[in-house]
């Protein structure tokens, strides 16, 4: 584009969210091509474009259709909440039931007459759009040289007229989009649809393949079909609204809730941090993360839930000691978003939480967990990239996180192996179960915190009248990873130590020549009643007989 000429106008969708990947809407007067596999949305949302058109931005349009089923039309399009009816009384649509020979006819050197009707309803009402259902209907006529010409030059006229014609064609089997008419055209959407397995949902995306003259997000962009017709979930990185630039101090550690696992992390976990709690079922992820979103001010914390509804959950946690719907019980405290795993792309269920975050200032947000977060997803890659995707965009957005994540098993020396989104978080905190003398103990440990000091070692974390409580240190613990730990807690070890000390004690004592005899026997009686207590206490830990 040189400097002389300007930009065309845009023209507005009018489908949430594709206006954003065009960058504000599509060049006006370019050709567009819908393109995809049969039950994609084609149609919908070909001819949601042409509704949004006449009836939301003042742009009459021009419905071009081989199918001689006016009813069904309508019908389908009330379907959506569209009154395709009315639209065509108040003559900002007209719809033309064609036959595919009208586009290529020709007579002579007069102009087709198809054209010569449009041309008409453009001064006459002053038409802006033009959809055409199906292209594909032309494909037996695109054998030939002539044929593909004719057309060419109808949409050239159609542009000239200042149009902008939006056509829809089906993918044949084996063609893929490397077929004639995507060439033909200045825009390809390319929709797919894939049909769900068994309990799970169709999958349908929209990915822009090409658009001549101005520039476009890329990538496959899931989509659905619901009663106001297509909606778009966009998958872009980049937030426009999200806070830029480094700010002078970083903010002070945001308390985890739990007294003693503060400690182990400086303070707490980062402001506009995410953290993952990661562990096998049944070690406190749920109720460590509760902890946090607890202490947020009224209102201003989101947990995002998949396994149990905000009512069942919050009486589960109330013997705790966590309150996560306040005296009304009328979740005023804590803002929940219930899903179903499995049942609603990663990105649409962003666009719910980013909304709630926007319009309530949440400063906390918990999931609980990721693996149900991206269940419906189908490959290991695409479930990574689906959980990455949502962390970097809450991190975008400066609240702080945290995310359970449920491990199967634990092997090896580095657990962070088995951890799968370990590479985004800045706080990463294993929960786990070992076995200590004949004993199934839950324990706690710190595997990674960005930016701040750690106590790496594990920890007992029980749970109590007031939730959970992270105490001992345990000694000499080693194995753990591999299944098979062997050690003690602190306290067990100075309960050892203790009468050892006083042993060490008395025979020093009783090493001076000065004493008198009936000293020296009180300090023996001394030496063999400490004796007595640690033999007594090595019995009971090794569970040898006294």
């Amino acid at each position: 584009m040189t400097a002389n000429e300007t930009t065309p106008p845009r023209v507005r969708t009018g489908v949430p969210g594709l206006d954003l990947l065009l960058g504000g809407g599509l060049l006006a007067s370019r050709t567009v091509l819908l393109k995809g596999s049969p039950g994609s949305g084609k149609t919908t949302l070909g001819l949601q474009m042409l509704v949004a058109g006449a009836r939301d931005y003042d742009e009459p349009g021009v419905l071009l259709t081989f199918e001689q089923m006016p009813e069904q039309l309508f019908a389908d399009a009330a379907g959506f909440g569209w009154d395709l009816k009315d639209l065509v009384a108040q003559k900002k649509i007209v719809v033309h039931f064609i036959r595919p020979e009208e586009l290529l006819e020709q007579h002579g050197r007069q102009e087709n007459r198809l054209l010569v009707s449009i041309a008409d309803l453009v001064d006459d009402f002053g038409a802006r759009r033009v959809m055409i259902d199906s292209i594909s209907h032309l494909r037996p006529f695109f054998s030939g040289e002539q044929a593909r010409a004719q057309f060419m030059r109808f949409l050239v006229q159609l542009k000239s007229m200042g149009l902008t014609p939006i056509m829809t064609s089906e993918i044949a089997p084996g063609e893929g989009l490397a077929a004639l008419d995507v060439y033909m055209v200045d825009t390809v959407i390319h929709l797919d649809h894939q049909v769900g397995e068994v309990g799970r949902p169709d999958r349908r995306t929209l990915e822009i393949v090409k658009t001549r003259g101005q520039r476009h997000c890329g990538g496959a962009h899931p989509l659905e079909i619901g009663p106001a017709g297509v909606t778009l979930y966009p998958h872009l990185y980049a937030d426009p609204e999200a806070p830029r630039g480094e700010t002078e101090a970083a903010p002070a550690p945001i308390s985890t809730g739990v007294a003693g696992l503060d400690p182990l992390l400086g303070g707490g976990y980062a402001a506009g941090s995410v953290a993952l709690l990661a562990g096998l079922s049944g070690t406190f992820k749920t109720t460590l993360a509760a902890h946090f979103i607890s202490g947020a001010d009224p209102g201003r914390a989101l947990w995002i839930t998949f396994q149990e509804d905000a009512r069942t959950l919050a009486a589960a946690l109330r013997g705790c000691g966590i309150d996560l719907l306040g005296a009304d019980g009328e979740r005023a405290r804590v803002h929940f978003l219930e899903l179903t795993p499995g049942q609603a792309p990663v990105e649409k269920i962003m666009a719910q939480a980013e909304e709630i975050i926007r319009a309530e200032g949440i400063e906390r947000v918990g999931i609980d967990s990721l693996n149900d977060l991206v269940a419906g997803l189908g490959t290991e890659a695409q479930k990574q990239e689906g959980a990455l995707w949502l962390l970097r965009r809450l991190r975008a957005l400066g609240v702080t996180t945290v995310a359970t994540q449920r491990l199967t098993r634990v092997t090896g020396r580095n657990p962070l192996s088995e951890i799968a989104w370990a590479e985004l978080a800045d706080t990463i905190v294993y929960l786990g179960l070992v076995e200590i003398e004949s004993r199934l103990e839950k324990v706690i440990s710190v595997l990674k915190h960005r930016g701040g000091p750690t106590e790496g070692d594990l920890r007992s974390v029980r749970h109590g009248a007031h939730g959970l409580c992270v105490s001992d240190r345990f000694v000499g613990l080693s194995g753990v990873l591999e299944g098979n730990p062997l050690g003690r807690r602190k306290a067990q070890i100075e309960e050892i130590f203790q009468p050892l000390y006083f042993i060490r004690d008395f025979l020093s004592l009783a090493r001076d020549p000065a004493l008198l005899a009936e000293q020296r026997a009180g300090i023996l009686e001394n030496l063999s009643g400490e004796t007595g207590k640690l033999i007594q206490l090595l019995a009971r830990y090794f569970d040898e007989p006294g």
